[in-house]
């Protein structure tokens, strides 16, 4: 289940916030959780490109730039709540900034552990992802959700793709990136946190 805000951000903001982004921000090679691993949510793991292959970077709130990616993450997802969810959560994660260049892909994961279920009391309920990228400047990278036999429909794959687009999702569903081909992708991802899912 996902909702799609198509172009929510003007072309101009989107480029001033990659712009940034790429200046003050420090890539490493993404990491996963495996299965059996204790926390979902932590920022460490194995790497596997088979799996994935991403470089990340963290977005902290430290200056007007970093505020203003945080504002528009908490926007849309609390708006997405409200229209679509109704889930309790009080906090987001650290923003992510990523990266896919040279056959960069993710594949189909979820981003809560499998039981929805922390250990801690709380996990993961929204996923954010919002398209930085001007879809002309790469080929393939396409987020796709598991929808069984039935296809996304194409106005929703355009819609989640264009520059300035965020899609808000249960954290529980399914969901890949395919390889870019060409180019660079780039996107700001992050998540709520609230109680586990009884």
């Amino acid at each position: 289940m996902f909702h799609v805000f198509p172009r929510a951000v003007p072309k101009k903001e989107c480029e001033r916030l990659l712009n940034y982004c790429i200046k003050n921000t420090e890539f490493r090679e993404a990491s996963m959780m495996y299965k059996g691993d204790s926390d979902a949510s932590a920022n460490y793991g194995r790497v596997d490109p088979r799996i994935r292959k991403t470089d990340i970077a963290f977005v902290t709130p430290d200056c007007q730039d970093d505020n203003r990616v945080n504002e528009i993450a908490w926007h849309f997802l609390t708006l997405a709540n409200e229209i679509k969810f109704n889930y309790k959560f009080d906090i987001f994660q650290p923003v992510q900034f990523a990266r896919y260049r040279d056959g960069g892909h993710y594949g189909w994961h979820q981003d809560i552990n499998e039981s929805g279920i922390s250990p801690h009391g709380e996990s993961r309920k929204l996923s954010l992802t919002f398209s930085l990228s001007d879809p002309k400047t790469y080929e393939g990278g396409h987020l796709e959700f598991y929808r069984g036999e039935r296809p996304m429909e194409e106005q929703d794959k355009e819609d989640i793709r264009d520059q300035g687009s965020v899609v808000v999702f249960d954290s529980r569903d399914y969901h890949r990136v395919t390889p870019v081909t060409k180019g660079t992708r780039y996107s700001i991802v992050c998540w709520t946190v609230g109680p586990n899912f009884v």
